[in-house]
């Protein structure tokens, strides 16, 4: 009994001092700008594959410098992949305010004319790896954004990627071009989450100076998903008349 006991020692004291003795584990080192900014678009790319048609219910508030609410507006925004919006307003109330959040909300379902003039690429930004951070506990490689042009679209500030799965989950910062005589000090906090296998904006909150107003603050946020109403899909997705020669083969 004695000489197991010495021998299971003597076993225990070897196993210690092997993994004394084994170099400490290296951290993968981080991928080049190059490499993040590419997987980055990839799962962009990959994102927009992956949405299907759905209807959002989002709330638009908007808030005095007291925090206290001035006007509101409730719409459901039905999407239909690749660019078909359209939305109805459930409730609203607020006067000029109530103008003010519904013409965000006419914005909200533009298509956009031209999607590769508006991402989050090396053609349209100048970009800089600045640092690493934790976004609700999803660690992010933190990009400075410097716009190559003057554009409201384009944002000049810092964009949060998931160190994961690419995915932008937090932009932050001003319009490269000032959207408004009416607006200034514009400055524009987005939030990106998982919606049933969909990477979608789910928060927008953007703080300004109104003239002859003062400072207002506007927030929209999503409260549900439902599945697009299946005549709003059928008729975006309806096969358009064939064209030849100028004579519809289809009419």
């Amino acid at each position: 009994m004695l000489l197991k006991l010495s021998q299971a020692v003597c076993f225990l004291l070897v196993a210690a001092l092997g993994a004394l003795g084994q170099a400490p584990t290296q951290a993968a080192p981080a991928p080049d700008l190059n490499t993040i900014v590419s997987r980055m678009l990839a799962a962009q790319q990959h994102n927009r594959e992956q949405v299907k048609p759905l209807t959002v219910k989002r709330d638009y508030q908007l808030l005095d410098k007291e925090q206290d609410q001035k006007a509101q507006v409730i719409a459901h925004i039905t999407y239909v992949p690749p660019n078909q919006k359209e939305y109805q307003i459930e409730s609203s109330h607020g006067g000029m305010g109530e103008k003010i959040l519904k013409d965000v909300l006419a914005k909200d379902v533009q298509p956009s004319k031209d999607p590769e003039r508006q991402e989050i690429s090396q053609k349209n930004y100048d970009i800089q790896l600045l640092r690493t951070e934790s976004v609700d506990g999803h660690a992010c490689y933190v990009l400075g954004l410097k716009p190559k042009r003057d554009d409201k679209e384009l944002i000049s500030g810092q964009v949060w990627v998931d160190q994961q799965t690419y995915n932008i989950r937090r932009l932050e910062g001003t319009p490269a071009k000032n959207p408004s005589w009416w607006i200034r000090d514009l400055h524009v906090l987005m939030g990106f989450a998982d919606v049933n296998g969909m990477w979608l904006r789910t928060f927008t909150y953007a703080v300004a100076n109104v003239r002859f107003k003062g400072r207002y603050e506007m927030v929209s946020r999503d409260l549900e998903y439902n599945r697009a109403p299946e005549q709003v899909v059928r008729r975006y997705r309806r096969p358009r008349p064939a064209i030849m020669t100028g004579a519809a083969l289809n009419p």
